[in-house]
């Protein structure tokens, strides 16, 4: 009954769910993975980052502004998981949920910096700092994405459907989060085109009431291609660290 009933919500109305959640193990599994590789990131750019413990956490990665370009965090392709955590993902019990609701699907490919990287499944985190309105995009529907950017073919395949999977990790619930429009899905909204870090992005024209999804860390909110949604920017006190996969169906 539960699958029948988050598929229903996902699909038709209101276009999402918040009712899947990674048990503690697989939160701290995704948590310690970003955390490696931001890690990692940060002693590239700058080998002598390292002041004090504190500064391992990627919840204050904010306070690094003074050490930390933070051009050379942001480029997608720095925050794309290696295959081995795609791995460990496909073994989670939260994958399996997945599929007994969803139904079979693969995990798109990396699309990053105008590059296609098809074989390589895509799991990726954001970083949302206080307080910092550029660090979220503005309202869009992923389908437009798909609608204005031929890569995502190669990485989806034709006659495919996506549903987007977006787990904060680290996250101060009803201060940061994401932003949806209810029922949007099955709305006629219209977009424009814009020009952001080198490549074309959709943006919402009309005018919408849009809702912040108060979901702890772990919780996972899914929504269709066709959903509106977008980052809210983040009024806490911390840096908000979220997870996004993209799953791919065929029709």
């Amino acid at each position: 009954m539960i699958n029948n009933f988050i598929y229903d919500k996902v699909i038709n109305s209101p276009g999402y769910s918040v009712d899947l959640k990674l048990n503690l193990n697989e939160l701290n599994m995704f948590r310690d993975a970003v955390s490696k590789q931001y890690i990692e990131l940060l002693k590239k750019i700058n080998p002598n980052f390292y002041k004090n413990k504190e500064d391992d956490l990627i919840q204050n990665y904010h306070n690094l502004k003074d050490r930390i370009d933070h051009a050379k965090i942001i480029p997608k392709i720095n925050r794309c998981l290696p295959m081995d955590f795609v791995d460990n993902f496909k073994s989670m019990q939260i994958y399996k949920n997945l599929v007994s609701i969803f139904g079979s699907f693969k995990i798109s490919g990396i699309i990053a910096d105008n590059q296609t990287f098809p074989n390589h499944e895509e799991i990726y985190w954001r970083l949302v700092r206080p307080n910092i309105a550029e660090d979220v995009g503005p309202l869009h529907a992923d389908k437009w994405f798909h609608e204005i950017d031929h890569n995502h073919n190669k990485v989806l395949g034709l006659n495919t459907y996506t549903i987007k999977i977006w787990i904060p990790l680290f996250s101060e619930p009803g201060k940061n989060g994401l932003l949806v429009v209810p029922d949007s899905n099955s709305m006629i909204l219209n977009y424009k085109t814009s020009l952001r870090n080198s490549s074309l992005k959709p943006e919402l024209i009309d005018k919408v009431e849009s809702t912040l999804v108060k979901s702890e860390p772990g919780n996972l909110i899914i929504f269709n291609e066709n959903l509106v949604h977008g980052g809210a920017i983040n009024l806490g006190n911390f840096t908000r660290v979220s997870c996004e996969i993209t799953m791919v169906f065929e029709r």
